[in-house]
């Protein structure tokens, strides 16, 4: 797999001058502590996929670390304000994967401390943060401080007063936002058989008894971050320090435990000693309690926490310096791709350790026996036993069974889909090695491997794959408009075999139209670590021409990864960003949903690259940001209904922002609830409905298309011109890219003539159709999709092409949004229709087919479909579009 391109080398210069007593050109010390603004050196950020920083945050550092306080003006994914640690990284390095750390009262994401202030100061013992918060009567001020000591550890300190009455608090979360990016390592207080090492059990959002589940007699966790971001880093939040100071002066040592699941990792800290149960254990009984617990007038709450930083994406980078005086265990495997795991020898995880390019390792161990069980790609490993005494540990080298390795194809853009044959597993391509998992009430989710590898036919594609000894089916494609080819390879232990595939014959011609993948995500989002790198590859192999980079409230542009690649005859991009409502407010009490916009320009110096702000706003607030900035740009609604009967956030349509009710496509706008969405806005006179689009195909969720496309008719009916769009919202590799995707029509769709302004005018015109496969080709009395026919009759012409490999059974057109044909037909067929119009109205086209081998081997859970947007009808030939008015 790809690497981010390693910056470790300028960034240790540059962190060996700091630490010297000032940075190259300058005369500053090391340490700092100031708020963000033009004349700060960029180099006294952090930087990475998940930087976010920008004007008027708080950055401090010690030239080992850089780390940022968010101002209390800017929003994160669970609050509306800011004033919370949301960088951190080794400075000069590029390593940042940290994403969000907050303080939960009682456990729960709805009720964080507001920061009204954030200060910073340099002193002799240090560099520090002090944001200054207020819940509940409560006064907060958390300390974030960096020193020369221990340069590799941010220290956070915490203290919590009762100063007027309010709610009771009875626990603080410690909280730290994983969100899939960072695997949580954790193991009890005393290592043991209940250590749980990387797999998890799943808590967030599901209530007191996943809660219970989860909770372990632990200090911290050990968050690793993604293996193919390099350089690598890990992070480990500890809690040092939980005790309460009574107004007497007494002070009491207080219960804590750790929960962490692939969305957060949270320290428990209860505010009282229980009255009942010894702190040992997390129970219904202790949870129970805590509602009777509160800090009475005067108390304290003292707590310690620090988060030391690893320079490798493995937990012995976070654990060994806390185990500096235990004997060393060192040791060589003969593939520096392995992974080492530590377990007692009577069971329960202790470590986990990433060997250097030459296979060397090395970790620090207390006395006991342990298991070292060694996982390379492959599905090889390896078990060692050994015993740690009073001295340091040579294990020596370590041999795995031969690899059996497979020579890829080169010079070519590919999708490569295996499946094993007989007993041989389907390959896990991409897996970290880590074992990671997360056990819930009804599935168990682990790390984002894969069965295929994508190829973009450039000099970064990998050379071979290797593999387990077996034999292999693969299947090779380059998206819906080529043919696929199959092929058996042998592979072999301890041999090299070359993959032989035929040059893909093109199977459908499809000029005018650049096929483009609207919702596209990476690393740069918080809940992906996929490198960009490994994004673009995936883009081109399935032979998609048009990626739409929308991070979560990030703005990111391919452009220049692109070019540096040689890629830019095959692929372009635009800059877009999605808006991500996440945090329920008094204003949008159901979130705004999620959105997309392009193009859009990133500020380089503004928090998130200026992407608008959107929790706590009403819909029609974001659409003004929007189109208050210069330029023409395309707003997309997205995913916008969930499972019926759930008012799930994410789904505008489900719940209208303020409403709390769905959409009504049987009811006309002006009727309740549907009503909200023609409010306008009093100074910006802007309404939750004016955007421009709708995904109506979002990745695997097809059976929400037919909701959808109710919405849309019922919107058409009523004036509201939306298009419908088709997209992938693929954040892993585990979700295809540009399936579904959508095809634009543009006067020159060349790549290297690419034209982003008339790419964008024909979105908004409704030139477009989207599909999973089969490619449409429409026309009523010579108007195309997104035209105008003028008449009352006229004749619809239908051409179905698609690959071989993709099924097409049916045809079905739409008049008015009411179905008038649906017809068995097969890819190449020709359909001239004869329709009738006795008012104004416009005309849909559906193609839809079985999902057949090879097409359920190649993009399993879909199905051949497509869909046209509409050909609008002026029926009494008047020059206006007046369409009914009513669904």
């Amino acid at each position: 797999m790809r690497l981010e391109r390693n910056r470790f080398a300028v960034g240790a210069a540059i962190a060996l001058v700091l630490l010297a007593g000032g940075e190259p050109g300058a005369a500053s010390p090391a340490l700092f502590a100031e708020r963000i603004s033009e004349r700060t050196d960029p180099r006294r950020l952090p930087g990475g996929p998940d930087a976010v920083a920008g004007e008027d945050d708080w950055a401090l550092g010690n030239g080992t670390l850089c780390a940022v306080v968010s101002d209390p003006s800017h929003e994160n994914d669970l609050s509306t304000t800011g004033g919370t640690l949301m960088d951190l990284g080794h400075c000069g390095r590029g390593d940042d994967q940290f994403l969000v750390y907050e303080q939960l009262f009682d456990l729960s994401p709805r009720r964080l401390a507001t920061v009204s202030r954030v200060a910073a100061r340099v002193g002799d013992d240090g560099a520090r943060v002090v944001a200054t918060a207020e819940r509940q009567g409560i006064a907060v001020e958390t300390t974030y401080s960096l020193d020369w000591v221990d340069p590799a550890r941010l220290r956070l300190t915490t203290r919590l007063r009762r100063e007027s009455a309010g709610a009771s608090l009875g626990a603080l979360g410690l909280a730290y936002a994983t969100v899939g990016s960072l695997r949580p390592f954790t193991r009890t207080r005393t290592p043991s058989s209940d250590s749980r090492g990387f797999r998890r059990v799943g808590f967030f959002g599901k209530g007191l008894r996943a809660a219970v589940a989860a909770a372990e007699v632990a200090d911290g966790a050990v968050l690793v971050g993604e293996d193919r971001l390099e350089p690598g880093i890990a992070y480990g939040p500890r809690l040092l320090r939980a005790e309460l100071q009574r107004a007497s002066g007494e002070r009491v040592a207080l219960p804590h435990f750790v929960l962490a699941d692939g969305m957060a990792t949270i320290t428990a800290v209860f505010v009282r000693p229980f009255w009942v149960g010894d702190g040992r254990s997390l129970g219904w009984l202790q949870l129970l309690q805590s509602r009777w617990m509160d800090l009475a007038p005067g108390d304290t709450l003292w707590i310690e926490q620090e988060i030391r930083v690893g320079d490798r994406a493995d937990v012995a980078s976070v654990t060994d310096p806390l185990a500096a005086a235990e004997p060393r265990v060192s040791g060589r495997v003969d593939d520096p791709a392995a992974r080492i795991h530590v377990e007692g020898v009577a069971g329960g995880a202790v470590s986990e350790v990433r060997p250097d390019e030459d296979g060397a390792f090395s970790l620090r161990l207390a006395r006991g026996r342990y298991v070292a069980r060694v996982a390379a790609p492959g599905d090889r490993s390896v078990r060692r036993e050994f015993e740690v005494g009073a001295d340091d540990v040579e294990l020596g080298p370590i041999a795995l069974p031969p690899p059996a390795r497979l020579r890829l194809p080169r010079g070519r853009p590919l999708r490569l889909v295996f499946r094993g044959e007989g007993e041989t597993p389907d390959p896990r391509f991409g897996d970290d090695l880590l074992g990671y998992a997360v056990v819930g009430e009804r599935d168990v989710r682990r790390t984002a491997a894969v069965n295929d590898l994508s190829l973009d036919g450039s000099e970064d594609d990998p050379i071979f794959v290797v593999v387990a000894p077996g034999t292999y089916r693969v299947w090779a494609t380059r998206g819906p408009e080529f043919e696929v080819a199959q092929t058996r390879v042998a592979a072999i232990a301890g041999e090299t075999v070359s993959l032989t595939i035929p040059v893909l014959r093109r199977a459908v011609e499809t000029p005018g139209w650049i096929s483009s993948d609207l919702h596209v995500h990476a690393a740069p989002s918080p809940d992906s670590a996929l490198p960009q790198r490994d994004r673009l590859a995936s883009f081109v192999a399935q032979g998609a021409e048009v990626l739409v980079a929308t991070e979560h409230d990030m703005i990111s542009d391919y452009a220049p990864l692109i070019a540096r690649s040689g890629l830019s005859g095959s692929v372009t991009s635009v800059v877009g960003v999605e808006v991500t409502s996440e945090v329920a407010s008094d204003v949008a009490p159901y979130t705004i949903g999620h959105a997309n916009a392009f193009p859009v320009e990133a500020i380089p110096f503004a928090y998130r690259r200026g992407a608008p702000a959107n929790e706590g706003r009403r819909w029609r607030d974001v659409i003004a940001d929007l189109r208050g900035r210069s330029g023409e740009r395309v707003i997309q609604l997205n995913h916008a209904r969930s499972s019926p009967g759930k008012l799930a956030p994410r789904s505008f349509f489900s719940h209208l922002g303020a409403a709390g009710r769905p959409y009504e496509p049987s009811l006309p706008l002006t009727a309740e609830p549907n009503r909200i969405l023609l409010e306008r806005d009093a100074e910006t006179g802007f309404r939750d409905i004016d955007f421009d689009a709708m995904e109506l195909l979002n990745g695997k969720r097809m059976q929400r298309y037919p909701a959808l496309r109710d919405d849309w008719f019922s919107l058409l009916h009523q004036g509201v011109v939306l298009t419908a769009t088709a997209n992938s919202d693929s954040h892993t590799l585990q979700r295809v890219v540009a399936v579904p995707r959508s095809y634009v029509f543009v006067a020159n769709d060349r790549i290297e003539s690419f034209d982003e302004d008339a790419f964008v005018a024909a979105i908004r015109s409704q030139r477009v159709f989207g599909t999973t496969g089969p490619i449409l080709a429409v026309e009523l009395g010579g108007a195309g999709i997104g035209e105008r026919f003028s008449g009352r009759t006229g004749l619809l012409r239908v051409e179905v092409r698609s690959a071989a490999w993709v099924p097409v059974d049916e045809v079905r057109v739409y008049v008015d949004g009411e179905q008038v044909v649906a017809q068995p037909a097969s890819a190449g067929d020709v359909m001239e229709l004869p329709l009738r119009f006795s008012r104004d109205g416009f005309v849909t086209v559906e193609v839809s087919g079985e999902a057949r081998n090879p097409y359920a081997e190649i993009l399993p859970g879909f199905a051949p479909f497509a869909f046209s947007n509409p050909i609008f009808v002026d029926a009494d030939a008047d020059g206006r579009w007046d369409p009914r008015g009513r669904p």
